[in-house]
Formats: C-alpha cells, structure tokens, sequence
C-alpha cells in the first residue's frame, strides 16, 4: 500500500487491531515476539522499523491492548 488512503479502504474499524498486532515489531507484546507479517516489512530490520514507524504513523494510537471505555 502506497498511501492513507489505500491503508484506510484496506482495513478499517473494527479489524485494525488485527493489522497492528501482525505487524507489530514486538515491542508492545509481552512475550517480546513480533507479529507474523512483520518480517516482510522490509529485507533489513531497519527498513522494518522505518515501515512499522510509518504504520504507526498512519494508524494512529498504536495499542495492542484493545480500547477501553
């Protein structure tokens, strides 16, 4: 996906905990372990990290939590 807006017509409510948790880099989970598409965010970890970083940016609040009221 090249944009906001493909990432938005791709996933949207309620599945984007879905997307955040199989792209996560492992940092937010407890067992340290990162989401099974993770690796084809790039061939390098740091072309990884920029992209997750991106998806992040995108997405917004980035909590593998779930929300809360």
């Amino acid at each position: 996906m090249d944009s906001f807006r493909q990432l938005v017509n791709f996933v949207v409510w309620p599945n984007t905990g879905a997307v955040m948790r199989r792209l996560d880099d492992g940092k937010n989970a407890k067992d340290g372990k990162p989401g099974n598409m993770y690796q084809y965010l790039g061939n390098t970890e740091e072309e990884r990290q920029k992209n997750v970083s991106l998806f992040k940016q995108w997405i917004g609040l980035w909590t593998l939590r779930g929300f809360r009221n």
